[in-house]
């Protein structure tokens, strides 16, 4: 063999000229995908692992094991080219916050700019099944969306376009559309949930949640990562990521609360629909105020303890009930089709038992359930 060319894995060539292991930038490292990613591919001792963060704040989590970490900001050119030194493959997780797509959309297009300067030759971006919109029954990739479409959807399929463009024989892009991402320090699908069964105020939801719960491990969506970095998929390609099985929402929910040891979720709130449209004026009057002006709202707290607490108070009951984004996902019935990652020879692997187990034991040695 050429002593220029290793090869390393399936479907990956290292560049002519490089030796040793692949070098793997995961961008948003500091998040609960990448930072997943930055691990297992560390703990599986899959090339020289480097961590990108945008902010040295969210560096804690990652911090914890020995990779390199380095700030990478994906609106800085000059940031970008740093942390792309040296770099074979990336793995491209970082988005702006909230409902900022400037970041998700220039930030990727930037991005790929200067990985093509540096000769990157695999790139793997994790978008998401946001990007159905409101699509129902059975979704494949090719499923155009449904409107409405989310400002996140949006900006993550614009992003997915920006990618196509850039695709070609000397940058592979596999594109990953994950469904709903569980696991340990899941702060969307997990840690809500904790707080809402060891309250004793979530109640069962009966006919409202036989919708069905798109539950992917986040394990399997690493394992899945793993698997396009090692494979040829072609030169551009996109997959949905599900899990192995599509429980409805009142599986999922009861499974959980079980496996935590409390005691059978309370019957249906009959009055569930009226309550949840009584608290729409106040959830909107709120995340107004906290976006247009927050440091007004909480001048007046420090000032007015009576002010405070009944503010602490309204959003601990916001955040133990369900919202309308909750309970239009609660019955929605969707199943985003793995027949495409099958075909390509990935299938999961993490039953939601398993997945639920696993993460149990991680809230309990976490301190955060009994």
């Amino acid at each position: 063999m050429n002593e220029n060319v290793v090869i390393n894995a399936p479907g990956f060539t290292r560049k002519p000229g490089l030796t040793g292991k692949p070098v793997v930038l995961i961008t948003g490292a500091g998040g609960f995908i990448g930072g997943w990613i930055a691990e297992a591919l560390h703990l599986a001792k899959f090339g020289e692992i480097r961590a990108g963060i945008s902010r040295w704040s969210s560096a804690a989590r990652i911090a914890r094991f020995p990779v390199e970490i380095v700030q990478c900001d994906i609106m800085d050119e000059a940031s970008l080219d740093a942390a792309l030194k040296g770099v074979d493959i990336v793995v491209h997780c970082a988005r702006g916050k909230g409902n900022d797509n400037s970041v998700t959309t220039g930030g990727t297009r930037m991005l790929i700019e200067r990985i093509k300067a540096a000769g990157v030759s695999k790139l793997v971006f994790t978008s998401s099944v946001a990007v159905y919109g409101d699509a129902t029954g059975i979704v494949r990739e090719d499923t155009p969306p449904v409107q409405p479409v989310t400002e996140y959807g949006q900006g993550k399929r614009d992003a997915e376009a920006i990618c196509e463009q850039y695709a070609d024989e000397r940058l592979a892009i596999s594109v990953i559309r994950p469904t709903l991402v569980y696991g340990p320090f899941s702060d969307l699908w997990t840690a809500p949930y904790l707080t809402r069964f060891a309250s004793g105020k979530w109640h069962a939801l009966g006919e409202r949640g036989e919708g069905k719960c798109n539950l992917v491990y986040v394990g399997d969506v690493v394992r899945f990562v793993r698997f396009l970095i090692d494979n040829d998929v072609g030169s551009y390609a996109v997959f949905n990521a599900n899990g192995p099985e599509v429980p409805t929402w009142n599986s999922y929910l009861e499974r959980f609360n079980a496996a935590l040891g409390y005691p059978p979720l309370k019957a249906p709130d009959r009055s569930l629909g009226v309550k949840v449209m009584m608290r729409r004026p106040v959830r909107m009057f709120g995340k107004y105020m906290l976006a247009n002006h927050r440091e007004l709202l909480l001048s007046a707290a420090n000032r007015s303890p009576q002010l405070k607490s009944l503010m602490k108070k309204t959003e601990e009951d916001l955040r133990l009930k369900p919202s309308d984004d909750d309970m239009q996902r609660f019955a929605m019935d969707v199943t985003y089709s793995m027949d495409k990652a099958a075909k390509a020879g990935f299938v999961p692997q993490t039953s939601v038992d398993d997945g639920i187990a696993m993460t149990v034991d991680w809230a309990r040695s976490s301190g955060l359930a009994a």
